[in-house]
C-alpha cells in the first residue's frame, strides 16, 4: 500500500468512525426515548384507574410525543376531581401538556391552554352550594421539581393575563376577576446549613394588578390592588398528601402549624403597608395572630375608613395622633406609622381600632 493509499484509507476511517459512533448514539437514545415514553403513557393510565387518595382523573385524548427534545404527555378535554372530599371540586380544561427531560424525569413542566373551569362546593354555606370559577390565561405554567428526600418538592407557578368568572350560586353573584400576573413558588424550608427542617416550606406569592368588577364594592380598599407580595415559612405542615384543601388546613391546625411571615406588601387603594409577623388559625378556624405594620398615609386610609363608616371620625382622629406620635419618637419617616395588625377571636385590629369581623376560612 502506497502512502497516498494509507492517507485516503485514514481520512476515510477518520468520517466513518465518528458517524457510525454518532448513528450508535442515536439509535440508542432514540430506544431509551421511546422506552421511557411507553413507561409515562402506562404510568399515567395507572394513576387515573388507581384513583390514589379519592382523587378521579380522565380525558378524552391522550398522547405522549416531543420526540426527541422532550416526552410530553398531551391531554384533550382532561378532568379532575375529588368527589369524596369536603369542598367536592371538579376542574375540567381544553387543554393540557406535562413536559418532562429525558435526562431528569424528575422535573414536570405543565402547561394549561384554552378555558379552565372549577366547581366547588362552598362548605360555609348551609346548603352547601356549588361556586364556579372559570378562567383563561394568556399563559399558564407549572414547574415541579421531585426531591427524593422531601415529601413534596419544588413548584413553580405563572400565571399571566388572567381573565376569570366567579359565580356564587348561594347569592347569585357573578364577579369577574382580571390580574395582570399571579406567581407562586414553593419549596422545603432550610436552615442556615443548608439542612432540611422537618415539615416546613417556604413560600413566595406575589400578584399584579388584580381587579374585581362586581356588584359589591369592597369598603375602604375598592376593588383594584396594585400589589400583593407574600414571602412567608409555613411550620407544621402535616407529611400526608391531601387533595383537599380544607383537610390540609384541618390538619395542619391540629398540628399548631403557623405561617410567619417574613415579609408582606400589599399595595391596595389608599392602603400601602408592609408587615412581618406570625399567624394561626383559632379553633372556628379564622386567623388569629399579629403582624407588626408600617402604613404609608396612615391619614388617607384613615378618612377612607371614616367615610364608608368602618371607623368614627373621633376615633380615627385619637388613633392618628397616638400612633403618629409614637412613630416619630421611633424615629420612623414622616409619612410612615408603625401600628400593629392583630387578629384576635374572629376580630381585626388596626392598632387600637377594631376594622373588620373575620369569618371562618372553611
Amino acid at each position: 500500500m502506497t502512502d497516498a493509499t494509507a492517507k485516503e484509507s485514514g481520512k476515510h476511517w477518520g468520517i466513518v468512525l465518528p458517524a457510525a459512533a454518532l448513528g450508535l448514539l442515536v439509535v440508542l437514545y432514540s430506544v431509551y426515548w421511546f422506552a421511557v415514553a411507553d413507561e409515562v403513557r402506562k404510568s399515567v393510565e395507572a394513576f387515573s384507574v388507581r384513583g390514589e387518595g379519592g382523587l378521579v382523573t380522565g380525558w378524552e385524548d391522550f398522547s405522549v410525543g416531543g420526540y426527541p427534545y422532550r416526552i410530553e404527555a398531551r391531554f384533550e378535554s382532561p378532568s379532575a376531581s375529588a368527589p369524596d372530599a369536603p369542598e367536592a371540586w371538579e376542574w375540567r380544561g381544553e387543554r393540557a401538556a406535562v413536559a418532562l427531560l429525558p435526562y431528569n424525569l424528575r422535573h414536570a413542566v405543565l402547561t394549561l391552554g384554552g378555558e379552565q373551569v372549577l366547581r366547588y362546593r362552598d362548605v360555609r354555606k348551609r346548603t352547601h352550594t356549588v361556586n364556579e370559577l372559570r378562567a383563561k390565561t394568556g399563559t399558564a405554567r407549572a414547574s415541579y421539581v421531585d426531591l427524593p428526600e422531601s415529601p413534596f418538592g419544588r413548584l413553580a407557578i405563572d400565571i399571566e393575563n388572567l381573565d376569570a368568572v366567579h359565580l356564587q350560586s348561594a347569592a347569585g353573584l357573578e364577579d369577574s376577576i382580571a390580574a395582570e400576573r399571579l406567581q407562586l413558588h414553593t419549596r422545603p424550608a432550610t436552615d442556615d446549613t443548608g439542612s432540611p427542617i422537618i415539615a416546613s416550606y417556604d413560600i413566595a406569592v406575589q400578584a399584579d394588578g388584580v381587579a374585581v368588577d362586581s356588584l359589591e364594592v369592597m369598603p375602604v380598599l375598592g376593588n383594584s390592588m396594585e400589589l400583593l407580595l407574600i414571602q412567608a415559612r409555613l411550620r407544621d405542615v402535616p407529611q400526608t398528601r391531601h387533595v383537599s384543601a380544607i383537610e390540609l388546613l384541618q390538619a395542619w391546625r391540629e398540628d399548631g402549624g403557623t405561617l410567619a411571615l417574613s415579609d408582606l406588601v400589599v399595595k391596595w387603594g389608599p392602603l400601602n403597608l408592609a408587615a412581618s409577623g406570625e399567624l394561626s388559625l383559632d379553633a372556628l378556624n379564622r386567623p388569629q395572630g399579629q403582624l407588626d405594620a408600617r402604613v404609608t398615609d396612615f391619614e388617607g386610609l384613615m378618612e377612607a375608613m371614616v367615610r364608608d363608616g368602618v371607623v368614627k371620625e373621633n376615633e380615627a382622629r385619637i388613633a392618628l395622633a397616638g400612633l403618629v406620635l409614637v412613630s416619630q419618637f421611633q424615629g420612623n419617616r414622616s409619612d410612615e406609622v408603625r401600628v400593629p395588625v392583630i387578629m384576635q377571636e374572629g376580630r381585626l385590629f388596626l392598632g387600637p381600632l377594631a376594622i373588620a369581623k373575620l369569618e371562618p376560612l372553611y
